[in-house]
């Protein structure tokens, strides 16, 4: 980010103070020239002297400067949790982490020359989505009623050049379920996904995160929604949403509904509530009546409990929830195929780096930090 003085809000203090710009010069002890060029954004204050600034205006330092984004700066997206806010220190906290891994860019053992496909006019257009995830699909050769498989998505994910960061970020109810970092300049993905989420929520945060590396110029919540129904067609596509519909339409009642839905979920290892969503969205689009399991809460209690069956992919891993080093460190190349560690223990070793740069890059406590680094050396 670009530091800028809010200008507006200055001379709008600086008239109601009934200063001009050289009585604000001679309270600053600096030339009339100086404040000048400071108000027509020409230089910005030393730090000495936009501490005295914020005193004379009484202004905390977000009333005094914007922070303007940059044509290279790091592109965040992430994936609220229900109603969730996404702090502005968050987003500032992930941008950080993007341009620490601006230097490990050189290591990639990617393609240089040539950019990974994208889509061209991405749209989150229920036709549109389904007509990418079906081609998806097919390139795969999974069939209406199959599974996408885990080792099917990270081959996407390599072949689109995007980096799979593994991270054990506990289960905090909210949107570190999984991020995703762009550098345009390098035009490089990095992505990273919380091993402690279940298995069927971490499946969908996997799709998720693809449909974000097929359309890096999406932000904000149009990006959100377009990789949310992105993630939803590829695991529920539209053939076996149809299948379904017509299958909980001929059942006289919720419970067996309900029961046919995490039958389903099972198989295709996807929570119940993505398969019921995407079946009334395909119902919407067809102009048929929706299945109306919802309104009673019945869905969302189904779904609760569903998954309360299952471990977090890390316990499944590691048959605990608290793995040595060594074998978190491996499970990045041995489950997500991701040289990320390899990377990094490159990185560290040529350029000397502490176990603070492990704790920046991968936000962890230090002491995490520190038992990777000692894994590393």
């Amino acid at each position: 980010m670009e530091n800028k003085l809010n200008v507006k809000n200055i001379q709008q203090k600086v008239q109601e103070l009934g200063l001009n710009q050289t009585a604000l010069a001679r309270e600053m002890q600096v030339s009339r020239e100086a404040v000048s060029k400071w108000l027509r954004n020409e230089k910005f204050p030393r730090p000495d002297k936009l501490l005295k600034l914020a005193r004379v205006l009484n202004f905390s330092f977000a009333e005094l400067v914007d922070k303007v984004p940059t044509v290279n700066e790091p592109v965040i997206a992430f994936r609220k949790k229900g109603a969730q806010k996404i702090t502005s220190e968050y987003i500032n906290h992930a941008k950080d982490m993007g341009r620490i891994l601006t230097e490990l860019v050189p290591y990639l053992p990617f393609d240089d020359l040539s950019q990974p496909a994208v889509l061209k006019a991405p749209s989150s257009d229920y036709a549109y989505v389904h007509k990418v995830t079906k081609r998806i699909r097919e390139e795969i050769d999974v069939h209406k009623d199959d599974e996408i498989r885990f080792d099917s998505l990270i081959n996407f994910f390599n072949n689109l050049q995007a980096m799979i960061i593994p991270v054990l970020w506990g289960n905090k109810e909210n949107h570190e379920n999984a991020l995703h970092i762009y550098l345009p300049e390098s035009m490089t993905t990095w992505i990273y996904l919380n091993l402690d989420c279940r298995i069927h929520d971490f499946k969908f945060w996997m799709a998720h995160e693809l449909g974000h590396v097929y359309t890096p110029n999406l932000q904000s919540n149009e990006g959100e929604d377009f990789a949310d129904a992105f993630a939803a067609a590829l695991l529920v596509p539209e053939v076996l949403a149809e299948q379904e519909y017509g299958a909980l339409c001929r059942l006289d009642n919720i419970g067996a509904q309900i029961n046919c839905i995490k039958t389903i979920a099972e198989r295709l290892v996807v929570s119940p509530l993505t398969v019921y969503y995407e079946i009334n969205k395909y119902a919407i689009h067809h102009c048929k009546p929706k299945i109306d399991i919802e309104s009673g809460n019945q869905i969302h209690k189904a779904t609760s409990n569903f998954n309360k069956q299952f471990y977090p992919v890390g316990e499944s891993l590691f048959g605990t929830k608290d793995p040595s080093p060594a074998r978190y460190v491996a499970s990045a190349k041995e489950h997500f195929r991701s040289s990320f560690f390899d990377i990094l223990k490159t990185y560290l070793v040529e350029y000397h780096k502490s176990a603070s740069f492990i704790q920046s890059i991968l936000n962890i406590p230090l002491l995490d930090a520190q038992n990777i680094y000692e894994e590393l050396r």
